[in-house]
C-alpha cells in the first residue's frame, strides 16, 4: 500500500510538472488549485478502487469460511463448526443439546444404495432445520448423527422441540422405501451439568438409551 502510494505520487508529480504546469501558466495560486484538485481526484479513484477490492475479497473470504463450516451433503454445519462453536458458549446462559440418530440407517444404504442413504439424510436435515428456531444451530456430528444446539432453551422446551422434530421426521413421505424415524437424546445446561463436555456426554448417553429401548423415541438424562 505504502509503495503503491509513493509510486503514485512520483508519477503524479512527473505528469503534473511536464503536462499540467505548461497549460496552467505561471500563476502560483492556479497551480496550487490545479495540483490539489488533480491529486484529490486521483486519491479518490484510488481509494474507491481499493475499497471495491477490499469488499470483494471480504465477500470471497466469507463465502470460503461458510463453505468450510457447512456439510455439503446436508447443508447443516459440520463437526468442525460444532467444535469451534461450543468453545464460545457462555456459561451464563441456559441451553440444551439434542443428539439425533437416524434409525436403521444402514438398511437404507445396504438395501437401497448409498444414494438412498444420502437422500434420507437430506430429508432429515431439512426437516430438522424447519423445526428449530432461528437462533438454534444444527450440525452433522458424524455419519447419520446430528446434534442441535438450542440457545436460551430449558429442558422442558428442548423436549417439546425434540418431539416436534421426531414427529415431523416420522411424517416424511419416503415411499416406496421404508419410513424414516429417529432417536433423540436431550440434556440441558445448567440442570444436568456445569460444562459443555458433560452436556454432550449426557445427551449422547440419552440417545443410546433411546436406541436400546426401541428407537423412534426421545430420552432425556440427568446426573
Amino acid at each position: 500500500m505504502l509503495i503503491s502510494m509513493v509510486i503514485l505520487g512520483i508519477v503524479y508529480g512527473f505528469v503534473y510538472h511536464y503536462l499540467a504546469m505548461p497549460l496552467l501558466g505561471d500563476n502560483e495560486f492556479v497551480h496550487c488549485l490545479g495540483s490539489g484538485t488533480i491529486f484529490g481526484l486521483i486519491a479518490y479513484f484510488v481509494a474507491v478502487n481499493i475499497t471495491h477490492k477490499y469488499y470483494k475479497l471480504e465477500k470471497v473470504y466469507n463465502t470460503l469460511k461458510r463453505d468450510i463450516d457447512i456439510d455439503q451433503l446436508t447443508g447443516l454445519y459440520n463437526r468442525r463448526a460444532f467444535d469451534h462453536y461450543i468453545k464460545k458458549i457462555s456459561k451464563d446462559k441456559v441451553y440444551s443439546l439434542i443428539f439425533i440418530d437416524v434409525d436403521n440407517f444402514r438398511k437404507f444404504n445396504n438395501e437401497f444404495g448409498h444414494d438412498s442413504g444420502d437422500a434420507v439424510l437430506q430429508k432429515v436435515s431439512a426437516t430438522i432445520k424447519n423445526a428449530i428456531r432461528q437462533n438454534d444451530r444444527a450440525y452433522r456430528y458424524g455419519g447419520e448423527e446430528i446434534v442441535v444446539v438450542l440457545n436460551k432453551c430449558s429442558k422442558h422446551n428442548a423436549i417439546k422441540i425434540g418431539e416436534k422434530i421426531r414427529c415431523n421426521i416420522s411424517s416424511i413421505d419416503n415411499s416406496p422405501q421404508p419410513s424414516i424415524t429417529v432417536s433423540l437424546g436431550v440434556a440441558s445446561y445448567p440442570d444436568d451439568g456445569r460444562d459443555i463436555s458433560t452436556i454432550i456426554k449426557l445427551s449422547d448417553e440419552a440417545l443410546l438409551e433411546a436406541k436400546k429401548s426401541g428407537k423412534n423415541r426421545l430420552v432425556y438424562k440427568m446426573i
